[in-house]
């Protein structure tokens, strides 16, 4: 930052890196800015970002251009540190005890947890799809949400995003569901669409397993999350595995879009499953999101409760008009994350 003016005027020098995804590649200019209190604002070409210093001391940065919307926390300030730490998170590999092609498999996982030696309570966090599944190179990027990770290292977990086989630098192939040609991506045939969900509750499992011997890892049962995929995931595995789970926290939790022809018939099944949790669950959805409609999500969380499944379903207005990245929107949904957890404490 320089050319700071007396008014808060100023300008910044704002970089980005590669984003596979998004086909952006890295680069960097300078952009005029405007500082009021404890926030900068950058006005971009076509952009603004906002970057907001919480009362805990965490830097809250928040992007919008056009629809798309994201926030994030980018690190703990610390007036005492020579050079700033970007993330708390520690990016390792564990392995398991399973094996595919006979070899064993180790799984990326990306941690945050509080200061201190613990044990902590365990909160897992599970990623979506890779979109429509037809370009590999998205697989190989790493999931993390460090809003979700801020806010549940703040109530005391310790926070795993685990990357399932294929995903980010785990072993093994990737295939949760893909079509006989994977060029053509997922599939929406029910049958293999499902086996690739068992696939993913497989990885699960062996992940659960593995990290509930850390000693930093209380014996208390784990909390569940996840985004998308990774949303109704964290559902079917509570399902599966009730004793091991106290709760779940579903962000616009679908298996396959509503697009696909049998999309509904796929994840009613998960969600089946997922009736089989004993607990009360929370499942939180955004307007206009571009795959999973509020009337198609509706429909899914009463054939969900209608099977006896427990939760409450909230739906959110998300900044930007893109229902999908509700998690970046880590103001709207923490104040009813918050009472959620509340009420797993009291139970």
């Amino acid at each position: 930052m320089d050319n700071v003016q007396p008014d808060g005027r100023a300008e910044v020098v704002y970089a980005h890196g590669d984003m596979v995804s998004w086909g952006i590649n890295r680069d960097w200019q300078r952009y005029p800015a405007q500082i009021e209190e404890n926030t900068l604002t950058v006005l971009g070409n076509g952009f603004v970002a906002n970057y907001r210093k919480l009362p805990s001391g965490v830097l809250m940065a928040e992007f919008q251009a056009g629809r798309a919307f994201s926030q994030a926390v980018l690190h703990t300030l610390d007036g005492s540190m020579s050079k700033p730490k970007w993330t708390s998170a520690k990016f390792e590999k564990i392995r398991t005890e399973l094996f595919e092609a006979g070899e064993p498999i180790a799984f990326e996982i990306v941690t945050f947890k509080p200061d201190g030696p613990g044990p902590y309570p365990l909160a897992i966090v599970n990623h979506g799809s890779t979109g429509d599944g037809k370009n590999p190179a998205v697989a190989k990027l790493t999931f993390v949400d460090t809003a979700i990770a801020q806010f549940l290292v703040d109530r005391g977990y310790i926070v795993v995003f685990p990357q399932r086989r294929g995903r980010g630098t785990s072993d093994g192939l990737y295939d949760e569901g893909f079509n006989e040609d994977r060029a053509q991506g997922y599939s929406c045939d029910t049958r293999t669409s499902l086996a690739g969900a068992e696939r993913a509750i497989t990885d699960l499992d062996h992940i659960v397993t593995a990290l509930s011997k850390r000693p930093d890892v209380s014996s208390a049962s784990i909390l569940l999350s996840g985004v998308s995929r990774g949303g109704i995931l964290s559902m079917a595995y509570a399902g599966h595995y009730p004793k091991q789970v106290s709760g779940v926290i579903n962000f616009v939790g679908g298996w396959m879009a509503e697009g696909c022809p049998n999309g509904a018939d796929i994840n009613d099944a998960l969600f089946v499953q997922a009736a089989e949790f004993p607990h009360k669950t929370l499942s939180l959805y955004g307007e206009n999101d571009p795959f999973y409609s509020i009337a198609h999500t509706t429909e899914r969380f009463e054939a969900f409760e209608a099977k006896g499944g427990q939760g409450t379903y909230v739906v959110f207005d998300v900044p930007g008009g893109n229902g999908h990245a509700l998690s970046a929107a880590h103001s709207l949904w923490a104040p009813v994350a918050d009472a959620y957890l509340d009420s797993l404490e009291r139970h």
